[in-house]
């Protein structure tokens, strides 16, 4: 075989393997067995780690009860099925649905981009980023004005360091995040860098998250692979529930100041197809 000749071959070998793959994924494309078996009346199977309030945790009757919970139970009652909780450590959620036994994650999990080869993720449904805090009257308005700022932080945190790569002037170390709140509300600075879940639950009245966060961390459900159809119809409950109200009330039960709603808007969700896995997060 001359080399002409054989660089014809390859390269009809190549379109041929390309065609192949092609074919797979537009007949994969349609399949779901996930949402066939819930259209059977199954219940969506749905793992968490009660180990995080108030998002999931086992309360004094020995129920799971939290944001995520109700959050579960209310999107499969949009998708008309029934749901079955399965706890799970935070560490086994991923290889849960990866090997089928349950349908989805809910429980406070942040987007990883380095799992989307195992699985794929739901549009964000909170945000756990880094917030700017301050007071409602008075305050820093908008993150450049925090360079003239006395700016509070949790030493060694998230806030701290970044605070830190922003050159940032007046820094105020303290052990907790939660006193980081209060020095804002006490004056003593004059905002707070902290993450959204803190802000949500500990800020004192009379101080405000600016959004958008310093540094997203959304909040996503996470999905088998090859799940296709129910990705769509939990994106679209989750869209009906983020402006419908029924996310602000559920939010009223958890939190005592309003959270900040994800930026749902605009938000592409990663392939399921990427770079190998990784490790997911740990909290």
């Amino acid at each position: 075989m001359t080399r002409r000749s054989w660089l014809i071959f390859a390269a009809r070998m190549l379109l041929a393997m390309l065609g192949v793959a092609l074919a797979w994924a537009w007949l994969m494309r349609g399949q779901d067995a996930t949402w066939e078996r819930l259209q059977k009346g199954e219940p969506l199977r749905v793992a968490m780690d009660p180990s995080f309030p108030p998002f999931e945790s086992v309360n004094g009757q020995g129920e799971l009860a939290g944001f995520d919970v109700d959050l579960a139970r209310e999107i499969g009652r949009r998708l008309d099925a029934p749901v079955a909780f399965l706890p799970i450590a935070f560490d086994g959620l991923i290889d849960a649905v990866m090997a089928g036994k349950a349908d989805v994650v809910i429980s406070a999990f942040p987007l990883d981009e380095r799992l989307t080869e195992d699985v794929r993720y739901s549009q964000p449904y909170f945000e756990g980023g880094l917030v700017v805090v301050t007071l409602e009257e008075g305050g820093v308005t908008s993150p450049e004005q925090l360079a003239a700022a006395r700016v509070a932080v949790e030493w060694g945190g998230q806030g701290d360091a970044w605070a830190r790569q922003q050159g940032l002037d007046s820094i105020l170390r303290m052990e907790t995040p939660g006193e980081a709140l209060a020095a804002v509300a006490s004056g003593q600075a004059d905002a707070a860098l902290v993450d959204a879940v803190t802000a949500a639950l500990d800020a004192e009245p009379g101080l405000r998250t600016l959004a958008p966060p310093l540094v997203p961390d959304p909040y996503v459900i996470v999905l088998p692979k090859l799940a296709p159809k129910l990705a769509d119809a939990i994106d679209e409950a989750l869209a009906d529930i983020l402006t419908d109200g029924a996310w602000d009330a559920l939010a009223a039960q958890y939190f005592p100041n309003p959270p900040l709603k994800p930026a749902s808007s605009g938000f592409h969700r990663p392939s399921p197809i990427s770079e190998p896995g990784a490790p997911g997060p740990r909290r």
